[in-house]
């Protein structure tokens, strides 16, 4: 029961580490082809990370 608890919290850090590596990664991607294309890629990157903090606190109950 505890090792599943742990796996599950590390598990879950190990998901944000690599969402914001995929992120950067991207990012720096896109900013190396052009300014125009960087801040699209923040653009798409803000948008992705928003609709997943809604998923969050929907599967959550939050307030919204």
């Amino acid at each position: 029961m505890l090792f599943k608890k742990l796996f599950a919290n590390i598990w879950a850090l190990l998901d944000v580490f690599l969402f914001l590596a995929a992120a950067i990664t991207f990012n720096c991607g896109g900013f190396y082809l052009g300014q125009i294309w960087g801040y699209g890629t923040l653009t798409i990157t803000f948008i992705i990370a928003g609709l997943l903090v809604e998923q969050l606190s929907m599967n959550k109950g939050g307030d919204a």
